[in-house]
């Protein structure tokens, strides 16, 4: 250690923590390996981020001047593709990490302290928090760091208005019959109008409520983002807390105006190595009764590759709204979603009593073990979860983390005690999770496939210059291996159609047979109240609690409607759709291939052109795994989106019965409606079109795109008026050539041959 120690004091500080900052990546990594895979792990790491983004910004400038150059010249059709491929390099989907928790748990200081910036975002000793959606990415521009803050359109504010108003004054008509809610006062109501207009808003109307001199955002009343740029994270925290925070410290009134907020994203500088292909989501356990900000809450969750589930440890176990989370979640997380890892992590491990400060770090890390340990036990008994998830190693991790204390370690000067600072920062498990968000943003491999994407373009408009030879044979090859594949896929697409087709015919009948006791479980969950009932008509089916009645759980009756046929498809769906392994339809597709490199030992005079069809066909494979996930989430959501579209008319009549009994004339329309509408075999019509669609897009996507480029590189004639890339291809070919690997034995281990 003393060997590293010297090393260190050697060089600058700035190259010490990058250096540190791998040595870390390194062990953090290796902990987390089966040990018969450290050996090779031990052998080399990529190269730093530093330099693959230096290395992929200059690529960038090479693409850059290269388009310059097309948009110089002619459109033809040949122009027009190369500019369209060059368009689509950018293209980039990034992962979402969901950071879900109850206020207090510690999610704001937990994401400042893996960022690095203690600052950041507000936190519950500045006032108390809400439940509005904050996405945190890289500031991939500039220096700066930038708040953009969307609003809800003004009509929906001025609708919420009104239905707060209309509750607080009695004029909703009421059934006689009704059983009486001793809950029905609504906090969530009330602290929305105090937040934004405090005691102005007393007695006012709606109109007068809306008038723009109570507040003036103008970005609210023209549907724009507002956007806030400071220079420190703390300036940019201060500017921002009144639109995340539902009060102040301040014993004066100050107008926050959460209520009004769809979603918050904050940009933030210098932390490519973490989010430049990753963005961290604050989100709330449950949705929001705002139609809009609880469709982009349901978009967030469904597009999460992890979850984060945070909870103080004192409470990890015993907490019920952590589990809840999970519970309430999972066909939004699991086979509605895009979910691949789920860790639960207890904050604040050194929040212990006064009397055990002087053997704290071991009663510390005995607590975080025997935390750990019973965390897992109770994930393995929630059954319908796991049911959902395959159960492959690592899906679900529990980390033990104290922000306070990993950010008290940062600040240490590493000349003091170096062997300590570096063995003190395994107290708290924050650089594991820096590490799971690094292997996240995969710089090597998005840049290594970004760079092959340039390649390929160069090299066709390098053969587009210089190729005179025949290619119709190369052609012939290619256009029937892709008939051949295609073939191939629609064959194997019929294993799932018939195996949903069976599952769903069972789970028809069953429906039909149990319908009247699914409806009766419904009423009950409504407990006989008039006003629930009524909010389930109006909302096409959908109660969501809010306010005192928040611990209630939320009551979908097309949900409940589909439970049967969802129960009856479930083993299936995750069998031909998982998202924690390559499902067989995922296989299909990377088993696709037009072999091209196998045509470029006979035909040589054509390498550039199949080297470009060879990059075409990966970047159209990628996309169409992407196309996957995302309409497997729709085929999911058929059932109860079926049924909520085949109640649509019943739900509005009923909502129309006013005055006495008109309790039980809302529950009977609805009762009639599915006896007679066939409701549940036009769900399963619906989810079988809907894997039809799936073929019929990959299949259409796979022809249209490839034959596109067979086209465009092997049947145009040569074009000599296209620019001359042979500077720009040279260089891209040495740049590939430099990806190459450092030991880590030459940066920082003390027996090294060389250091």
């Amino acid at each position: 250690m003393m060997i590293i120690y010297l090393f260190l004091q050697s060089i600058p500080s700035t190259s010490v923590d990058k250096l540190l900052s791998e040595k870390r990546k390194h062990e953090v990594a290796n902990a987390n390996m089966p040990r018969k895979k450290q050996k090779s792990r031990d052998a080399s790491i990529n190269l730093p981020p530093m330099f693959v983004s230096e290395q992929k910004a200059e690529v960038r400038k090479i693409m850059q001047r290269v388009r310059g150059k097309l948009d110089g010249m002619p459109s033809t059709k040949l122009t027009n593709f190369l500019r369209s491929k060059i368009d689509v390099l950018d293209e980039d989907r990034k992962e979402m990490v969901g950071v879900f928790g109850k206020t207090g748990a510690g999610k704001s200081s937990l994401i400042n302290a893996i960022l690095g910036k203690t600052k950041l975002l507000p936190s519950g000793n500045q006032g108390a928090c809400t439940s509005v959606m904050i996405q945190v990415e890289a500031n991939m521009i500039n220096e700066k760091y930038i708040a953009e803050i969307e609003f809800i359109t003004v009509q929906d504010w001025k609708d919420e208005l009104w239905s707060i108003l209309r509750v607080k004054s009695g004029e909703e008509e009421e059934d006689e019959d009704k059983e009486i809610d001793v809950e029905d006062g609504d906090d969530d109501d009330h602290d929305k109008i105090k937040a934004l207009y405090g005691k102005e808003g007393h007695g006012k109307n709606v109109e007068e409520l809306m008038d723009k001199k109570l507040f003036e955002i103008p970005e609210f009343y023209s549907s724009c983002k507002k956007k806030i740029f400071c220079d420190t994270a703390e300036e940019l925290s201060k500017k921002i807390a009144c639109y995340v925070l539902s009060d102040s410290n301040s014993d004066t009134f100050e107008r926050m105006y959460w209520p009004l907020v769809k979603c918050l994203t904050v940009k933030v500088p210098n932390c490519k190595d973490l989010l430049e292909h990753v963005v961290l989501v604050d989100l709330p356990g449950n949705g929001d009764c705002n139609k809009s900000r609880d469709t982009m809450w349901k978009s967030f969750v469904g597009n999460c590759s992890v979850v984060w589930i945070v909870s103080d440890i004192s409470r990890a176990i015993s907490e019920k709204e952590s589990w809840e989370i999970l519970d309430s979640t999972v066909s939004l997380i699991g086979p509605g979603g895009e979910c691949r890892s789920i860790s639960f992590i207890c904050t604040k491990t050194d929040d212990i009593e006064e009397s055990a400060k002087d053997n704290a770090r071991s009663i510390i890390l005995t607590r975080n073990e025997i935390t750990k340990k019973k965390v897992r036990e109770k994930f393995n008994k929630q059954k319908d979860v796991k049911k959902h998830f395959s159960d492959a190693d690592g899906f679900f991790k529990v980390f033990t983390v104290s922000s306070k204390k990993y950010n008290m370690e940062k600040q240490s000067e590493l000349d003091e005690k170096a062997e300590e600072w570096l063995n003190a920062l395994y107290d708290t498990e924050i650089p594991h999770l820096q590490e799971v968000l690094r292997n996240l943003n995969d710089h090597h491999t998005r840049t290594s496939d970004y760079i092959s994407g340039v390649d390929g373009i160069l090299s066709l408009i390098q053969a587009a210059r210089n190729t005179t030879d025949s290619k119709e044979e190369v052609c012939k090859v290619l256009k029937q291996r892709l008939e051949h594949n295609l073939k191939s896929i629609v064959h194997y697409m019929e294993k799932p159609y018939n195996a949903f087709d069976q599952c769903l015919s069972k789970g028809v009948q069953q429906s039909e047979d149990s319908c009247d006791t699914l409806m009766s479980e419904v009423w009950k969950s409504c407990g006989g109240q008039y006003g629930i009932v009524r909010c389930l008509c109006e909302n096409n089916g959908i109660y969501k609690p809010k306010g005192k009645k928040k611990k209630r759980k939320e009551i979908n009756v097309n949900e409940s409607l589909a439970s049967c046929m969802r129960t009856c498809i479930d083993e299936e769906f995750t069998y031909f759709f998982p998202n924690d392994k390559c499902g067989p339809i995922r296989k299909k597709i990377e088993d696709f291939t037009l072999d091209t490199n196998s045509l470029v030992e006979k035909h040589k005079s054509v390498s550039l052109h199949l080297k470009f069809l060879n990059t075409e066909e990966k970047r159209l494979k990628t996309q169409l795994i992407r196309d996957l996930l995302d309409k497997k989430k729709q085929i999911y959501f058929t059932l109860p989106d079926s049924i909520k579209n085949s109640m649509h008319v019943s739900y509005t009549n009923a909502s129309n019965n006013k005055g006495k009994g008109s309790l039980q004339r809302m529950k009977d329309e609805l009762h009639l409606n599915i006896k007679k509408a066939n409701i549940f075999r036009k769900a399963k019509q619906d989810m079988m079109d809907g894997l039809t669609r799936l073929k019929d897009h990959m299949v259409m996507q796979l022809r249209y795109k490839l034959e596109e480029s067979i086209r465009m590189s092997l049947q145009t004639p040569n074009s000599l008026f296209l620019p001359d890339v042979t500077e720009d291809y040279n260089k891209i070919k040495d740049l590939m050539a430099r990806s190459c690997v450092i030991p880590v034995t030459t940066i920082l281990d003390p027996q090294a041959n060389r250091v």
